[in-house]
């Protein structure tokens, strides 16, 4: 595999190289068919299909220094950069590998009755523990949630619905501020 460029003239141009060698040799690796897509509006972009071995489809946009991926069904999306980084890069391949092994997983938080996530942690198992890679942000509304653990090998796992406490706190302030200038 190519090494980590320095930025430098062109170190772009070879990231986008090493990106789409990490991706071909990860697919190849695990006898995975990999589907590229040529005119999306970013440097790469493809698709690990649903097949034997993967229990979900995996799509990858890589652009500037940032790789994002997810799932097209479960809607969800992480972001790792900056990929030069060889630690961001390591965590990548990681990843990466880890979505296809089960050694990674996704945790998905839904608002109850609602179908796409506000919150999601894409996890590397390490040991005993999961190591958080990448996590999105939201507010959940209503602020009662309910988590999805989506792991390649393993049938998905909702747990209990449970109040979202950073959403209950951060409507409580939006409401106090509302209160305090509006009325």
């Amino acid at each position: 595999m190519a090494k980590l460029p320095v930025r430098e003239d062109g170190w772009e141009q070879a990231l986008l190289v090493r990106v789409r060698e990490m991706l071909a040799d990860t697919a190849a690796r695990h006898s995975l068919r990999l589907e590229w897509s040529e005119d999306a509006p970013v440097e790469l972009s493809c698709t690990l299909p649903q097949q034997p071995g993967l229990d979900f489809e995996l799509w990858f946009a890589f652009s500037h220094d940032e790789l994002t991926l997810g799932t097209t069904g479960d809607a969800w999306f992480a972001d790792i950069f900056p990929l030069d980084d060889p630690e961001a890069w390591q965590r990548t391949c990681d990843a990466v590998d880890g979505l296809i092994t089960g050694e990674s997983r996704v945790l998905l938080y839904r608002a109850i009755g609602r179908k796409n996530g506000y919150w999601s942690a894409l996890q590397l198992r390490q040991g005993n523990r999961w190591r958080n890679i990448s996590t999105g942000i939201g507010c959940a509304f209503p602020p009662v949630i309910r988590q999805t653990i989506l792991r390649n090998g393993h049938a998905k796992a909702t747990g209990h619905a449970r109040p979202a406490w950073g959403s209950l706190l951060l409507l409580i302030l939006l409401a106090g501020l509302a209160a305090r200038y509006l009325l």
